[in-house]
C-alpha cells in the first residue's frame, strides 16, 4: 500500500510540476508580447510624430503606415490588418498630415474670412482637420477680423 501511496504522490507531483512549467511558458510568452505590442506602438507614434514635423514628405507617409500595420497586426494577435486597421491608418496618418493643410491655409489667408472658413469646414467635413485644429484655426481667422 505505502508503495502505491508513493507512486500517487510522484503522479501528482510530476503533474504538478508540467502544470507549472506550461504556466510559468504562457506567462513569459505574454510578457514577450506585451513588449513587443509596446514597442510596435512607441515606433508607430514615433514616426507619425516625424510625419507632423515634415508633413509632405512621401517616404515618412509610408513608414507611418508599415509601422502602423505592424502595430495593428499585433493588437490582432497576428490575425491580420482588417479594413477598419487600415482605415484608422490613414485617418491617423491625415491627421499627421493637417499641419500641410494648415500650411496650405496660411498660404491662401489673403482670402476673404468668410472663404477661409468655408474652406476650413470643407477640410474638417474630409476628416483631414479634427475638431480641435478646427476651432483653433476658427478663432485665429475671427481673431483677424
Amino acid at each position: 500500500m505505502d508503495l502505491f501511496l508513493s507512486f500517487v504522490l510522484i503522479f501528482f507531483l510530476t503533474i504538478a510540476a508540467f502544470v507549472y512549467a506550461v504556466y510559468e511558458n504562457a506567462k513569459r510568452q505574454s510578457r514577450e508580447a506585451a513588449a513587443r505590442l509596446k514597442l510596435a506602438k512607441e515606433a508607430h507614434e514615433a514616426s507619425l510624430v516625424r510625419l507632423k514635423q515634415t508633413p509632405t514628405d512621401p517616404d515618412l507617409r509610408e513608414q507611418a503606415l508599415a509601422y502602423g500595420r505592424v502595430y495593428s497586426n499585433l493588437t490582432r494577435f497576428r490575425r491580420g490588418v482588417t479594413v477598419y486597421d487600415e482605415l484608422a491608418l490613414l485617418n491617423d496618418i491625415n491627421a499627421a498630415c493637417a499641419a500641410a493643410a494648415g500650411a496650405i491655409g496660411e498660404a491662401a489667408s489673403r482670402d476673404s474670412p468668410e472663404a477661409r472658413l468655408v474652406r476650413l469646414a470643407a477640410l474638417r467635413d474630409k476628416g483631414l482637420v479634427s475638431d480641435e485644429e478646427y476651432q483653433a484655426q476658427r478663432l485665429r481667422i475671427l481673431g483677424e477680423l
